[in-house]
C-alpha cells in the first residue's frame, strides 16, 4: 500500500490528524516555552504542561534524556497524540541527536499505532540546527521508516518559514529519484485545512 509524505507550509498546530500525532521539539525539562513547543502549549491548553510535569517526575533524573521521546494526550489540538522529543538541554545539538529524535518519534508512533505523524524541522528554530542537515536526516530516515511501518500511512513535514519551505521543496526535487517506490510525495504550499487529508 502506498504511503504519503506531505510537505506543507503553515502552523503545525492546525493540522487535522484525528488518528495521528504531532512531534514536539522539546527539552530535557519538558518546559514548553519556546518556538513550536510554545505554539503547541498555547493551542493545546494549560493541562499539557501540567501533564508533562507529572510525567517528568517519574523519569530517571527527573528529565527526558536528549534524543528520547514520550507521548501525551493532545488537549485541544485536532490530533490524537503529542510525541515530545528532547533536544534543548543536550550538551551538543548534532546530527546524532536529531537522528535519534526522528527515529524515536517513528518508533513511538508505531508502538501507539498512529496512522499519521507531523514533524516540524526539529532543532532548526530555537537550537540553531542547520535546515539542510535536518532535511538530509529526515529524508533518509523517512525513506526507510515509512515504507516498513505497519500503522503509519502518512507523514507530514510542516514548515512555517517561507524561505525554509522553498529550500525544502528544492531539496526534495533533487532527490525524488532516491525515493522508495511505496512513498508518494505531496507538496502543499498553501497549508492544509480540515477535509483536505
Amino acid at each position: 500500500m502506498a504511503k504519503t509524505l506531505t510537505i506543507t507550509q503553515g502552523d503545525i498546530t492546525l493540522l487535522p490528524l484525528q488518528g495521528g500525532g504531532i512531534v514536539n521539539p522539546s527539552n530535557t525539562g519538558m518546559i514548553l516555552n519556546r518556538g513550536v513547543s510554545q505554539q503547541i502549549s498555547r493551542r493545546a491548553g494549560p493541562f499539557i504542561q501540567q501533564t508533562l510535569h507529572m510525567r517528568r517526575s517519574r523519569l530517571r533524573n527527573n528529565r527526558l534524556e536528549p534524543g528520547q521521546a514520550i507521548d501525551t494526550e493532545a488537549g485541544q489540538l485536532p490530533v490524537k497524540t503529542l510525541i515530545h522529543v528532547s533536544i534543548l538541554g543536550a550538551k551538543r545539538i548534532n546530527k546524532r541527536l536529531i537522528s535519534n529524535c526522528i527515529l524515536n518519534a517513528y518508533d513511538l508512533a508505531e508502538d501507539i499505532e498512529l496512522d499519521s505523524l507531523a514533524f516540524p524541522p526539529l532543532g532548526t528554530e530555537t537550537a540553531g540546527f542547520p535546515i539542510d542537515d535536518f532535511l538530509d536526516l529526515f529524508w533518509r530516515i523517512t525513506n526507510e521508516e515509512l515504507p516498513r511501518s505497519e500503522h503509519l500511512q502518512h507523514v507530514l513535514l510542516c514548515i512555517s518559514d517561507q524561505d525554509d519551505f522553498e529550500r525544502t521543496c528544492d531539496f526534495l526535487e533533487e532527490r525524488l529519484d532516491e525515493l522508495d517506490d511505496e512513498i508518494h510525495v505531496d507538496i502543499r504550499p498553501g497549508g492544509i485545512v480540515p477535509g483536505m487529508l
